[in-house]
């Protein structure tokens, strides 16, 4: 989130956000603002978490089909946090403001804890591909069942993500090049849908039992399912702070979340071929992101250094 619209997110329209899901404005505990503004609040004596997204990021009918999907997942027994009523009755409301509105949404508070990046085992992977794996059988019965929701296409998601002008021209002909590559990859109803598209640590709580629960849906696209798998590789394996164990955290991870997956959920061969490509598109999106919605006195130092040895990888075509 860029601070221009950060800045309109005024006390007037937060109070305004508190009213639609059902709190008062000082009921409002804040948990992060990168994206969207996200609040936890109880109403009726149980947790719950506010959503307060732009327009101009999203429409109200990207928006729609979130809640429909991850609905649908939830009622078919996927481990999602499932979308709740605001004050109106409806699971959608928008506040509007000066050059736009406010999506409000409000879902159910995942239990557990976010597991850190430092207790990664390759036994967490198993049924973190368990779980990718069911996600997709049912996003593939979805689309078959649902049809196409009312979303902006993979380009125009992906490329909205990605392209922008950093002053690194080079980058966008890097990317460019990186998304005819993507394009040519075979794509059916069986390896393309519905997906989550940001299936990191951090969007998964685990309980004291090791159940798994999946939150913040907002990056949902219509897209190759291997691309999430890509994801988590790609969030299990960077930010280290030794770059010379990537390899071997890849190594032990990857086939425990390939067994975890195959054991719901199947892709053909070429599918698992083209992982680089979707690797190499996870590294340049999130890149772009940091470029554009962190300015460079306020990233933490891996971030700082994740960004120029990202450039540095992209540009030597790795």
């Amino acid at each position: 989130m860029t601070p221009e619209v950060q800045a309109r997110y005024t006390p007037e329209v937060r109070a305004a956000v508190a009213y639609a899901a059902g709190a008062e404005p000082d009921a409002l505990k804040d948990i992060d603002a990168f994206e969207s503004f996200v609040h936890e609040i109880e109403v009726g004596g149980a947790p719950r978490i506010v959503k307060a997204t732009w327009s101009g990021r999203r429409d109200a009918g990207a928006m729609q089909a979130e809640l429909d999907f991850v609905t649908y997942l939830a009622d078919h027994g996927a481990p999602a946090c499932r979308p709740l009523a605001l004050r109106s009755g409806e699971l959608l409301d928008t506040v509007p403001c000066e050059g736009g509105g406010w999506h409000v949404t409000a879902w159910e508070k995942a239990p557990g804890t976010h597991l850190p990046r430092a207790d990664f085992k390759p036994e967490h992977f198993r049924p973190w591909g368990e779980l990718v794996g069911r996600f997709h059988r049912l996003g593939a019965a979805y689309r078959a069942e649902r049809g196409p929701d009312a979303r902006p296409t993979w380009r125009e998601e992906i490329d909205s993500l990605a392209l922008g002008d950093h002053n690194e021209p080079d980058m966008i002909e890097h990317y460019q090049v990186l998304r005819e590559q993507i394009a040519a990859v075979p794509q059916d109803p069986t390896c393309f849908g519905p997906i989550h598209a940001d299936l990191h640590h951090g969007n998964i709580h685990w309980d004291e039992e090791g159940t798994m629960r999946v939150f913040d849906f907002e990056d949902m696209i219509d897209y190759w399912f291997v691309s999430d798998l890509a994801v988590v590789l790609f969030h299990g394996i960077r930010y280290t702070q030794d770059e010379s164990q990537e390899q071997a955290r890849y190594d032990a991870f990857a086939p425990a979340l390939f067994e975890g997956y195959r054991s719901e959920y199947d892709l053909a061969p070429e599918q698992y071929e083209a992982l680089p490509l979707f690797l190499s598109e996870r590294e340049q999106v999130i890149r772009a992101v940091i470029l554009r919605s962190i300015p460079p006195e306020k990233r933490p130092d891996f971030l700082a250094r994740f960004v120029e040895d990202a450039g540095k990888r992209v540009r030597a075509g790795e």
